[in-house]
């Protein structure tokens, strides 16, 4: 072998075994092209299909993005590339777990719970009194002057409010057989003036409610509106606890779902109503039978101004009295003299002589009355009591009777 042939072999050689080397690491071939020439294309393929999935709401576990790096970072070893495709599923599997619970998790909780708040709790009106407090004291005749403040806590949006005031039920009404609704008047200031109310009371129904509608105005989420009112009690008002609310109804709506109220209870007083002491025990009343007799003082705090005298019978069932059932009278110069007998708003007979008030000297007045009683009508009781300039006084009790 001459050395031009020598040469040519020790150029071949090399070649075949690289190209032997090279078949046998990187696997068999497709097509011409060995595998480990095709992986450096599916790597990139993989991490650009992962690239437009992040940052959104997976839409299935295919995102390997997590597993190209580890791919690319193993040796060029056989034993590991032939490793590769094992350990590349735990990869995508460890990857797309992770990226459904912290993509799609938030995303489905923070686009369902606000929905939710706003159909359970969906805000409402805050109302608030001033000037008017709790257990404030408020005399009968004196005007009272307040104002209140409707809010609007419902951040999804506006709301329409009537601004309504009134007065509950109360235990110091003069009239109370039916409805204890306190007397007097309720005003409310608008922008061209003060403007009385229809009532002061609530009544019996939701009528009331509707006092504020020509008064209505929307409230933008966080605003508020302050309305001013003036009070004044009738001076038939008896004292008691007397409950001032606020409400927040929507304008002509008569379903009055959902109102918002507020209420504050004050305490009704009368520094000038007349006052009943010395009540003498009167005898055992016989229906059908004599009258009893009994007295008592009446005093007023502001001196003799029309003070007169009250006596009432109330029965205790259903029969009742009527104002021929009961006979009324009081002495006057030494004489008995028989009164007009009268029902009041209460369901009780009695008089109240209106006559005998200016005659009467002085602060106080001892009266002497006798009641008679025609037929039976179950147990009852004998009530007295005064007005004074139209104050009334305690009604005190003489004493329960039953049938002698």
């Amino acid at each position: 072998m001459n050395a031009s042939v020598i040469a040519r072999i020790a150029k071949i050689v090399p070649l075949a075994v690289v190209a032997a080397v090279g078949a046998a690491a990187c696997g068999p071939t497709n097509g011409g092209a060995s595998v480990a020439a095709s992986a450096p294309t599916a790597t990139p393929a993989a991490t650009s299909s992962a690239t437009p999935g992040a940052g959104s709401v997976p839409t299935s576990p295919v995102t390997t993005a997590p597993a190209a790096p580890t791919t690319e970072a193993a040796p060029s070893a056989a034993a590991p590339s032939a490793a590769a495709p094992v350990t590349a599923a735990p990869a995508a599997k460890t990857g797309a777990a992770p990226a459904a619970k912290s993509a799609a998790g938030p995303a489905a909780k923070a686009g369902a719970k606000p929905a939710t708040d706003s159909t359970a709790r969906p805000g409402g009106i805050g109302i608030t009194f001033n000037g008017l407090r709790e257990g404030q004291r408020i005399q009968v005749g004196d005007k009272v002057s307040f104002s209140v403040t409707w809010r609007n806590d419902d951040a999804s949006g506006s709301r329409a409010v009537a601004p309504v005031v009134a007065t509950r039920q109360y235990e110091g009404a003069p009239c109370r057989l039916v409805l204890s609704t306190a007397r007097g008047t309720l005003e409310r200031k608008d922008a061209s003036g003060w403007k009385t109310l229809p009532g002061l009371s609530q009544g019996g129904g939701m009528d009331y409610a509707g006092s504020g509608d020509d008064a209505a105005f929307t409230l933008a989420a966080g605003e508020s509106r302050t309305v001013e009112y003036r009070m004044a009690l009738d001076v038939a008002d008896r004292p008691g606890s007397l409950a001032v609310e606020a409400d927040a109804p929507t304008p002509y709506d008569k379903s009055y779902r959902d109102m918002a109220k507020s209420v504050v209870t004050t305490k009704v007083v009368d520094a000038h109503r007349p006052v009943v002491s010395a009540v003498s025990e009167p005898s055992l009343l016989v229906y059908g039978g004599a009258p009893t007799e009994f007295s008592y003082t009446l005093s007023s705090p502001d001196g003799v101004t029309r003070m007169h005298p009250s006596v009432f019978l109330s029965a205790r069932n259903s029969e009742g009295l009527s104002e021929s059932d009961v006979t009324v009278q009081t002495k006057v110069g030494g004489e008995w003299k028989t009164l007009t007998t009268v029902q009041d708003c209460n369901g009780r007979v009695g008089v109240e002589p209106t006559g005998l008030a200016d005659l009467l000297p002085g602060s106080s007045v001892r009266y002497t009355f006798r009641v008679a009683v025609a037929r039976h009508a179950g147990p009852m009781a004998i009530e007295v009591g005064g007005v004074a300039a139209g104050h009334h006084g305690v009604d005190a009790l003489v004493q329960p009777y039953s049938q002698g």
